[in-house]
């Protein structure tokens, strides 16, 4: 019988790297605010509540995370 593998959470941050990259190419200081990038552009493609976006703008090192959930997963 085959290890059942647990819970990952490497699509979500994934995801969560996308929303980034679409926040980087839009984001203009003082021109452009978060929360127009949110209706225009994340909205649409990625349903959420504002405040879970903002918790994404906010989130450290997305891409150190993605890593170290790809080295536990590949470690079990």
């Amino acid at each position: 019988m085959a290890k059942k593998k647990g819970y990952n959470k490497i699509n979500k941050l994934l995801r969560y790297k996308k929303i980034l990259d679409i926040v980087k190419e839009h984001y203009q200081p003082g021109y452009t605010t978060y929360a127009g990038i949110f209706r225009t552009y994340v909205l649409p493609t990625y349903p959420m509540s504002y405040k879970s976006f903002i918790d994404i703008v906010n989130m450290p090192s997305i891409d150190r995370q993605l890593e170290e959930e790809k080295q536990r997963v590949n470690k079990d």
